[in-house]
């Protein structure tokens, strides 16, 4: 395991892990912190032997949003700070976006402004039944960023969407669940053998066919369903070159487990 400035990142079997590293504020995304995320992700997509991420928080929070600190501190004149966050920002989740492998939201706590940005631009979202999601923004007069303006009225909907940003209601995991904001909530004791599972299973899984069906997903909105079947025909042929389905296809006939490599 290796300690970077402000967050934690090990690896093992294909899988990495980055844990954001910053108790004291449960995670809120510095500039600092958000530029250690970006550089993390990138290595990782960059290494050749990753085929699933994790991204969780240490302490209460996942992952409690952006530096409000700073904002205040530069509240006469918020523009640099503001322009700032924003980069580091959506550098960061411009890299969970554009993964080479899938990725999963280890919610361990407080997930509240970037924090939901950051969780809903993952594939994945297991959370600890205590979680709790806020909005957030406009409690201190702010709209949405980090994605979340478009992931979030695609996963609960419109009008829960915009009660969610508007009221800045609280969302517990169970309702959070409910409402397909995340995948799955479960009690602390089982959270980390189910995140390990879900990772596990994924990095032994045909990697770069779940990269298509991610991007074919996100593609769909604006599509319709001719363009998205050709989008998908595509999608389907590219994979027919890789070994991964040459090896499901063989493995289907001859009915045995597949033993995918992610190539």
């Amino acid at each position: 395991m290796d300690q970077e400035q402000l967050v934690v990142v090990s690896s093992k079997g294909g899988v990495a892990e980055i844990r954001l590293n910053e108790p004291a504020s449960m995670n809120a995304l510095s500039v600092p912190l958000a530029l250690e995320l970006d550089v993390a992700i990138r290595r990782f997509s960059d290494s050749g032997s990753i085929r699933c991420l994790v991204i969780t928080g240490t302490g209460r929070g996942f992952c409690a949003g952006g530096d409000v600190q700073s904002f205040y501190d530069n509240r006469e004149d918020p523009g640099d700070a503001m322009a700032a966050t924003l980069e580091a920002l959506h550098r960061a989740v411009a890299s969970i976006l554009n993964a080479p492998f899938p990725t999963i939201a280890a919610i361990n706590g407080v997930v509240a402004g970037a924090g939901m940005g950051v969780a809903m631009a993952t594939d994945l979202a297991v959370a600890v039944d205590s979680a709790v999601f806020t909005m957030a923004y406009t409690g201190i007069g702010a709209s949405p960023d980090g994605s979340s303006t478009y992931f979030l009225p695609r996963f609960v909907g419109t009008r829960r969407a915009m009660e969610m940003v508007l009221m800045n209601s609280r969302v517990d995991a169970a309702e959070a669940v409910r409402i397909g904001l995340i995948n799955e909530a479960l009690p602390e004791a089982e959270f980390a053998e189910r995140v390990a599972s879900v990772a596990g299973r994924l990095a032994a899984g045909p990697t770069r066919a779940y990269v298509r069906a991610r991007h074919l997903m996100r593609s769909s909105f604006p599509s319709d369903p001719f363009n998205q079947m050709a989008a998908e025909a595509a999608g389907i042929m590219a994979a027919g070159e890789t070994q991964d389905f040459y090896e499901g296809v063989t493995a289907f006939i001859e009915k045995r487990r597949p033993n995918f490599t992610g190539s």
